[in-house]
C-alpha cells in the first residue's frame, strides 16, 4: 500500500500537482495511520522542493513508476 501511494505521489508531482492537491487526493483518503500519512506528506514535499529548485528530474522516482528502465 505505502509503495503504491508513493507511486501515485510521483505521478502527481510529474504532472505538476501541488501539495494541497496531493494531500487531498492521495494522502488524506489513504487507509493508513498518521505516522505513514506524515511520511507521505514529507515525501511529497521533498519531491516538490526538488522540482521547484530545478534539480534533476527525479530519475529514481521515474524508475519507481516505470517511466524509465
Amino acid at each position: 500500500m505505502f509503495s503504491e501511494l508513493q507511486h501515485w505521489i510521483v505521478l502527481a508531482v510529474l504532472g505538476d500537482a501541488n501539495l494541497d492537491t496531493i494531500e487531498a487526493r492521495i494522502i488524506d483518503p489513504a487507509p493508513i495511520d498518521n505516522e505513514h500519512r506524515s511520511a507521505l506528506w514529507l515525501y511529497a514535499e521533498a519531491l516538490l522542493e526538488r522540482r521547484r529548485d530545478g534539480r534533476d528530474a527525479m530519475p529514481a522516482e521515474r524508475e519507481l513508476v516505470g517511466l524509465v528502465s
